[in-house]
């Protein structure tokens, strides 16, 4: 008979430990959001999460810290990181953006806030620079990807490099914040509008065929 091996659970202590990481966290995005990075305290972190001071800087000890687990939180986003997964999977190209449209809108539905606090804390701090550039690279590398995945159906001539620098541009994260934060657009529409610009840019495909619509999760 097969011996069952039992896979341990977090224990009590582990799970509070998790529960107080994530509620510093949090307490430290909406303070970034509502204060800014740089005037943002940690003890105005610690106010905010219900917790003494002490408790936040033996969890994280700075705020770049603290952004570097937000950052994370962002880069790991597991709807995101399927969707993107299931474009990279797909072998119609047109089905293949619009499977990556809604990766980008879930992931920046999640954290655009998180990219606009690395900016402003990259301009300053050159350690938050440091990985703001190796994110940015990782970003690229994922959108030459893409663009390399299509090439074989680029229209009106496009190269490779090209499609890769407009998958860039209409996916950045500010762009998102000004269509949904500022002017009040839902996600659903980004994402539409997103699906159907990178179609007719990249591709020269009308998203009018039903085939072309992206499942939900």
């Amino acid at each position: 008979m097969a011996t069952v091996k039992r896979v341990r659970g977090p224990t009590l202590r582990e799970e509070r430990a998790g529960l107080t990481r994530s509620r510093i966290a949090q307490a430290a995005r909406r303070l970034f959001a509502s204060r800014g990075y740089g005037a943002t305290t940690l003890a105005g972190v610690a106010e905010e999460a219900g917790v003494a001071v002490q408790t936040v800087y033996a969890v994280y000890g700075s705020k770049a810290a603290i952004l570097r687990t937000l950052r994370e939180d962002v880069l790991n986003e597991p709807h995101a990181g399927a969707a993107f997964g299931q474009a990279l999977a797909e072998r119609d190209a047109g089905r293949r953006l619009v499977l990556f449209a809604r990766s980008i809108r879930l992931r920046w539905e999640y954290g655009h806030d998180v990219v606009s606090f690395n900016d402003v804390a990259g301009a300053t701090d050159p350690k938050v620079r440091k990985d703001v550039e190796e994110l940015l690279r990782v970003r690229r590398r994922g959108l030459a990807r893409i663009a390399r995945s299509i090439r074989a159906e680029l229209a009106g001539g496009l190269s490779v490099a090209q499609a890769a620098a407009l998958l860039d541009a209409l996916t950045l994260p500010s762009l998102y914040a000004q269509l949904v934060a500022i002017h009040g657009w839902t996600p659903d529409r980004f994402e539409a509008w997103l699906a159907a610009t990178l179609l007719r840019q990249l591709l020269g495909r009308s998203a009018g065929s039903g085939r072309l619509t992206a499942p939900r999760c």
